[in-house]
């Protein structure tokens, strides 16, 4: 019988831990909202488009060929105005034929494709970090939903520790009413609060249920109301701005930089091979009335001297160095706006702090009045309306006091968000 009880008691507790539900931070929240969102599959999608330009950037080394046709008819063709004894120069048809393949290598561009497989690189950087800042804007729904449904829980806990103390005392004054030493008012004054309490359960049981039911869509996971959330305090000692933002800013001055670069291999010296193949007529000889062969190959060289007296090369430089420090100047707009509103944050954080540290001391003076009041209706010296006033202001206390706690917490999340810890 023993060991039966045993085992029955073993899968009590074995059936308790598996519906046991794990604690959710919001952290986990934060990540799970980040991988959740349609916006992380940009990255992959930004990241294959970089791969194929590089591609399509290599095959610029790739000798380029071209098979070219040709057919003409003119109405004069080179003649030789001499006559030699028992000889006759027959000039060229006034038909002609061509049929080449050209092949072009490239020795040397200038650095021109080295440079644009370097902007493509910075343009990737630059997109994923616009990807990454948007990703970060989505933390501060969380987090109002994450404090929104850990306020309600909270809440919950209160109403219904007050709830089981005022039945107990609705079944104590019931028994005095019976007994003749308490008046039936007192009952119906404590059956009233009770149905306030019900009223107030039932509001901020849908308050966390729309909450969870928000988080559950940003997150893509199912989170039920039996799900324990927890926020631990947060250290904000560390100032430091690290926002996403502020990588941007850099990708976007790293990406004009490198198109300045491009620019001047632009206008480079720029060597290469060539070789053609073909057969017509007449070939390489003009003079010729048959059909041949012919091969022509060499190397080309390219000196670029239209922006030395056009000046457009050191136009388009100014002009991306013009929008470097309009970058520049943007970022330092935003790392002001950061400081300031950080500023506005620790002292958020500083007094709500000192709420909640009065908050203790309030709840422990109305909680003695509370009891003292509660002697006092037990021995007839006052109504049950005189002793709910006195429930009431402690629970009023109690509700301060979390919601400061709340505030506290979030505020403090807040900061850490606004810095990018």
């Amino acid at each position: 019988m023993r060991s039966f009880i045993l085992y029955m008691g073993l899968l009590l507790v074995l059936n308790h831990i598996g519906h046991a539900q794990t604690p959710l931070s919001l952290e986990d929240c934060y990540r799970q909202a980040e991988m959740h969102s349609p916006l992380a599959a940009q990255t992959r999608l930004i990241q294959e488009a970089t791969e194929l330009q590089i591609k399509i950037l290599s095959s610029s080394y790739v000798p380029q060929s071209r098979l070219n046709g040709q057919a003409t008819w003119q109405s004069d063709v080179t003649s030789l105005p001499i006559k030699l004894p028992n000889f006759e120069i027959s000039p060229p048809p006034k038909d002609q034929y061509k049929l080449t393949l050209d092949l072009t290598q490239t020795i040397w561009d200038g650095g021109v494709v080295q440079k644009q497989k370097a902007v493509a690189l910075a343009n990737q950087q630059a997109e994923q970090q616009k990807v990454a800042v948007d990703l970060y804007q989505i933390r501060e729904q969380v987090s109002n939903l994450f404090f929104g449904a850990l306020f309600a829980e909270r809440q919950l806990h209160n109403f219904e520790i007050l709830q089981k103390e005022l039945r107990a005392k609705l079944t104590k004054t019931q028994a005095s009413v019976q007994n003749g030493i308490a008046i039936r008012s007192n009952v119906l004054s404590l059956e009233a609060r009770l149905l306030e309490i019900e009223q107030q359960l039932l509001e901020t049981q849908k308050r966390r249920t729309a909450a969870l039911e928000g988080l559950s869509l940003l997150t893509g996971t199912a989170i039920d109301t039996n799900t324990p959330l927890v926020a631990l305090p947060v250290k904000t000692q560390n100032s430091e701005i690290v926002r996403p933002e502020l990588r941007l800013f850099d990708a976007q001055k790293q990406t004009l930089a490198v198109n300045e670069q491009v620019i001047k291999a632009k206008n480079a010296p720029k060597l290469s091979a060539f070789a053609t193949g073909g057969y017509g007529r007449p070939g390489l000889n003009f003079l010729a009335t048959s059909f041949q062969t012919y091969f022509i190959g060499g190397v080309q060289l390219q000196i670029p001297l239209t922006h030395w007296y056009t000046k457009s090369q050191g136009m388009e430089i100014r002009q991306l160095r013009a929008n470097q420090q309009r970058v520049e100047r943007q970022r330092e707009s935003f790392l002001l706006a950061t400081q300031v509103r950080l500023a506005n944050q620790r002292r958020e954080v500083e007094r709500l702090q000192a709420l909640v540290e009065s908050d203790r001391k309030l709840i422990d003076i109305r909680s003695t009045i509370r009891k003292a009041s509660e002697s006092q209706l037990d021995n007839g010296i006052i109504t049950a309306s005189d002793y709910l006033t006195e429930v009431n202001n402690e629970d009023t206390a109690r509700q301060n006091q979390i919601l400061h706690e709340v505030q506290l917490l979030q505020a403090q999340n807040n900061l850490r968000l606004t810095a990018g810890n």
